[in-house]
């Protein structure tokens, strides 16, 4: 569900209440690392195997046994050692007796009946545990944002209060064991859960939402704040963040007033549906749907455009090579492999493994105009980078590399979801916050009907070309 979907959503989903503001924020959730103990099903192996058959066939003399198998008694004696610590054998000698005996045990009966031995493991697991609900969340950590990914998105970190650590008791051991299942699922080893030792690590990272401000249309000072992921809304987290106090913790309370409008603009929003106006100055109030349904237009259409400088576009890149269901697109004038390396490369080959449709175009003008020009002297791609990115051109028929040429458009789009018009080079230029300061500014459109006007525009100079450049040039990737 994207952001503008939410909205429209959400902007009626409290009667009484109108939608005042929004921000990207995510979820506290604690990424556990957990000693468990468990045991784990191994299959028996072939000289434990013969050993057991030997020994439930009448032989109980270790030499008997040795020259049964043909094996020397150096190969057997760690065998026997590890059957015995298995509990699948008894090998002993009685008093009175002048060798050991071997026999065996109930367990070793039923082993050697299923063929394989049971035994004790420690290992460790990672696991999401929801830290307002006190949960477990049956996602991988790989979902999650770090906090890192929070400040370079600029997303808000919900707050958790003043609710404690997670431990070993806060854990359900049924749903960690039906966690504990789905993840191991396929694999012919399953193991059964015995203990959960003791919690090793505790690393908080956040499960991206969006988090709601809602103010009462008739009591002014009664606001309230929700939460919707993209499955809907979060109602149980809104409780807890409440019971927690939460909506003081993000300055709820301290909502500017809604925006003021002119009379006309007023007037004109507020008609009724028979196509009478409310009189403002007569002292007859609106309706409150009609109240509810402008704030909710006016959030909408105010916060899905923002601004982005220099440091702030390569978390957008990288939000679009996680995050692009459907499609892609990318221009950049230059691609040097500096960006398109081994983490770009394989982020966008995850993309187009699940069916993503992926445009590049980039390419400036070699020719003639491009003489004393330092910009069009340089290449327009590196080597490295033209051949991964051909590589995945020529293996996945979603992917379109594009030599526009003599283009110094810079554009990312993803999905319907998200399109930034900026000049920053995608895919020459770094971006990073510890090199030297540069001035680059572009705009966020979040709006459906943004997106998809700035990916057509996009797609035109791809299918098309620039109209300065020969036909030669535009074919030659």
């Amino acid at each position: 569900m994207s952001l503008e979907q939410v909205l429209e959503q959400a902007a009626h989903a409290r009667p009484g209440y109108e939608l005042a503001a929004f921000r990207e924020a995510g979820l506290p959730v604690y990424v556990l690392t957990l000693r468990i103990l468990t045991l784990e099903h191994k299959p028996l192996g072939p000289i434990e195997e013969g050993v057991l058959r030997a020994v439930h066939a009448g032989l109980n003399a270790p030499e008997d046994i040795t020259s049964f198998l043909g094996l020397s008694t150096n190969v057997l004696v760690p065998v026997f050692a590890g059957l015995t610590t298995a509990e699948l054998i008894y090998y002993s000698r009685a008093v009175g007796d002048s060798a050991a005996k071997v026999t065996l045990t109930a367990k070793g009966r039923v082993t050697l009946g299923e063929l394989r031995v049971i035994r004790p493991q420690e290992r460790t697991v990672r696991v999401c545990f929801d830290a307002l609900t006190k949960r477990l969340l049956f996602v991988s950590p790989d979902q999650l944002y770090k906090p890192r990914d929070m400040r370079e998105l600029g997303y808000i970190e919900v707050p958790t209060g003043q609710t404690k650590r997670p431990e070993v008791e806060d854990i359900s051991l049924l749903d960690f064991d039906r966690l504990l299942r789905q993840q191991r699922a396929g694999l012919e080893d399953k193991g059964e859960l015995q203990a959960i030792r003791r919690v090793e690590r505790r690393e908080m990272h956040f499960l991206g939402c969006v988090m709601l401000f809602y103010r009462s249309v008739t009591n002014r000072e009664d606001t309230e704040v929700a939460f919707w992921r993209e499955d809907g809304p979060a109602l149980e987290h809104e409780n807890c963040f409440r019971a927690l106090g939460g909506p003081d913790l993000v300055g709820a309370k301290l909502l500017e007033a809604p925006v003021v409008r002119d009379e006309a603009e007023q007037e004109q929003l507020i008609q009724s549906p028979e196509g009478s106006k409310h009189d403002a100055k007569a002292g007859t109030a609106p309706e409150e749907p009609a109240l509810a349904q402008t704030a909710a237009n006016v959030a909408l259409d105010a916060m899905t455009v923002e601004s982005v400088l220099c440091h702030q576009h390569p978390a957008l890149l990288k939000q679009a090579l996680l995050k692009s269901r459907q499609r892609l697109l990318i221009i950049s004038p230059w691609i040097r492999h500096q960006v398109v390396n081994w983490e770009f490369i394989a982020s966008l080959e995850a993309l187009l493994r699940s069916g993503v449709t992926v445009h590049i175009g980039y390419g400036l003008d070699d020719g003639e105009g491009g003489k004393g020009n330092a910009a069009q002297s340089k290449p327009p791609i590196t080597p490295q980078a033209e051949k991964d990115l051909k590589h995945l051109a020529g293996k996945y028929p979603n992917c379109h590399l594009v030599y526009v040429g003599n283009t110094h458009r810079k554009l990312l789009v993803s999905d319907d979801t998200l399109a930034v018009t900026t000049s920053f080079n995608w895919l020459s230029f770094r971006g990073d916050s510890k090199d030297k300061p540069r001035d680059e500014y572009g705009e966020v459109f979040r709006k459906k009907a943004h997106v998809d006007k700035r990916y057509q525009l996009g797609m035109e100079l791809l299918e098309k070309g620039y109209s300065g450049t020969a036909p030669a040039q535009r074919g030659r990737a």
